[in-house]
């Protein structure tokens, strides 16, 4: 079980459900640019367990992103994550906008990739809601984001 997850540590209960019984997994880390991160989880030579990218914006996104984002989504819905300007959730993927308040970001955006199941855990919408509230905390303390 990974202590940490994209530099941030996770409560096992809160990962656990979303990996594969008896598999090896790999973590990676790569910037994407100067102001985005992505990583992930996958079992070795196998799929994607989850991937996060996060985005350090000079400004949070707005509603109307929400809304682009309730229409990409597949089966997507408006979810409350506390701490977040707004969340929405797909069958698989989780976007959402978040205060931070440092003088390098006014605003992080999260973008969540699940697995499809198959040869990976099954994961719920509750386990990657659960999932994704507890790393955007994670994120926010480790990147010392002062808005609340």
């Amino acid at each position: 079980m990974p202590a940490k997850f994209c530099g941030v540590r996770m409560p096992s209960e809160t990962v656990e459900p979303l990996l594969p019984d008896h598999e090896e997994l790999h973590r990676s880390l790569r910037p994407l640019d100067g102001t985005a991160t992505s990583c992930g989880m996958n079992v070795v030579d196998g799929p994607s367990v989850v991937d996060v990218t996060v985005t350090e914006l000079d400004k949070p996104l707005t509603a109307a992103d929400r809304r682009v984002s309730l229409k990409s989504l597949e089966h997507a819905r408006n979810v409350r994550v506390p701490g977040t300007h707004w969340a929405v959730q797909g069958g698989r993927r989780i976007h959402l906008s978040a205060p931070c308040g440092a003088d390098w970001a006014d605003s992080l955006s999260f973008r969540f990739s699940f697995t499809e199941g198959g040869e990976g855990a099954e994961a719920t919408r509750h386990d990657t809601l659960r999932f994704a509230t507890a790393f955007v905390r994670g994120e926010q303390k480790e990147e010392v984001c002062t808005a609340k």
